[in-house]
This record gives structure tokens, C-alpha cells and sequence, in this order.
């Protein structure tokens, strides 16, 4: 080498501590930080990429196959950051991006739960009975049936597409429950057509069917049975 111009490019690529006040860092010259500089921009731009998708589908969160697709994708991008060799300051910048993306899901995670919570909440209160056969997630409608105030025979179901299950929750008040409609009984009708079993108290109770196909079929049938059972 005649003079520092035939290094090339250089980039920092690692600074770590090895010992106490003493701090190596890894450089790469040439060709070498050339690709590494390359690498980085590729990456970058497929964060990119992935930030503008997901930021602009307002509605993810409410298919959790796309979701947990495009949280899956995002830790694959993680870890991709964490193990490529990039210059130091650009890894840095690419994972905080990345890490970024994350939050964005979390924020449509949190919006979706508290759309369908208010659903579940303002269709309560209008109604002394009710069937919910939409909610995919379980804990989001269990959640809005128990913090309801005002008294009202619930049936809530939620189908889980991975386990091919469907979990049935019913919550009846006392008052209801004195005039005939308990709720292991309004559960154990709807199980006939699940192909579950469940079971509970006068006041609440809960099941696990197999039959996801015939949601509608049970949402139906526990209607009718509230109906009838208060009439």
C-alpha cells in the first residue's frame, strides 16, 4: 500500500468492550465495506418497505393470519439485522427501524381489541340478551362481557382458526337466572350442535366445541333458547 487511498472505503463494523476502559473496534476496508455498505441498503430498503405496508393496512389486526404474518416478518427482519455484518451506525439505525414496525403492530393490536370491546359494550347495552358469533378473540370479548354494568344474558363465541376450536362463554344475571335462563343450561344446549362439552354455574359458564362450521347454527339456537326460556 503507497498511501491510505488504496484502502478503499472503510467502515466500522463492530465496537464492543472487552475489559474495563478498554473497547476493541472492527473495521472493514475495500471491497469488503463495499458489500457490507450494500448489504445495508438493501435491508434498509426492505424495512422500509415493510413499515409503508403496514403502516398504511389500518385493518390488520383484525385478520390475525395477515397479522401474524406480518409479525412474523418482522422478527425475521430483526433477526436478519442482528446476524448480517453491516457498518455499525447503519445496524444500529436499521434494527431501531425495525424494532419500530413492531410498535405499529402492537398500536393496531391495541385498536383493534378496543373496536371490538366497544362493539360488544354498545350492543349490551341496548339489548336484555344477546349472541356475539364474530369475535376471534376470546379474551377481548370475555374481557367486554365481564365489565358490563348493566344486566345482560350474554352469549359470546369465538372461533380459533389455527386450533380449529371454538370457545362459547355465557354470562346470565341473577335476575334472568331466577326466571329460568341459567346459563349451564344455555351453554349445554349449544354444545349439542359444537360437538363440545362445558359447563359452569347458574350465572356464567363456559365450553369448548370442535364443530367451527356450525357457529351460526348455535348462535341461532341459543338465541331462540333465551327467548324462550324468558318469555
Amino acid at each position: 500500500m503507497h498511501n491510505v487511498g488504496h484502502v478503499g472505503k472503510i467502515v466500522i463494523s463492530v465496537e464492543e468492550a472487552i475489559a474495563k476502559g478498554t473497547r476493541r473496534i472492527v473495521a472493514l476496508t475495500g471491497p469488503e465495506a463495499s458489500r457490507a455498505i450494500h448489504r445495508a441498503d438493501r435491508l434498509e430498503q426492505r424495512v422500509d418497505e415493510a413499515h409503508a405496508e403496514i403502516s398504511a393496512d389500518k385493518t390488520i389486526a383484525l385478520d390475525r393470519a395477515r397479522f401474524k404474518m406480518a409479525t412474523r416478518r418482522v422478527i425475521e427482519l430483526i433477526e436478519e439485522v442482528n446476524q448480517t455484518q453491516l457498518p455499525y451506525c447503519r445496524k444500529e439505525a436499521i434494527r431501531e427501524k425495525a424494532k419500530g414496525l413492531q410498535k405499529v403492530l402492537d398500536a393496531r393490536d391495541r385498536e383493534a381489541k378496543a373496536a371490538v370491546a366497544e362493539q360488544v359494550s354498545f350492543t349490551l347495552a341496548k339489548r336484555q340478551e344477546h349472541i356475539f358469533a364474530s369475535p376471534k378473540d376470546f379474551q377481548v370479548l370475555d374481557g367486554a362481557l365481564k365489565s358490563m354494568k348493566k344486566a345482560s344474558a350474554t352469549m359470546g363465541f369465538s372461533v380459533n382458526d389455527e386450533t380449529g376450536k371454538v370457545v362459547v362463554v355465557a354470562r346470565v344475571p341473577k335476575d334472568l337466572a331466577e326466571k329460568g335462563l341459567k346459563a349451564s343450561e344455555w351453554i349445554t344446549e349449544v354444545c349439542s350442535v359444537l360437538g363440545g362439552r362445558g359447563g359452569g354455574t347458574a350465572t356464567q359458564a363456559q365450553a369448548t366445541g370442535t364443530n367451527t362450521e356450525s357457529v351460526d347454527e348455535a348462535a341461532q339456537l341459543a338465541l331462540k333458547f333465551a327467548k324462550v326460556t324468558l318469555s
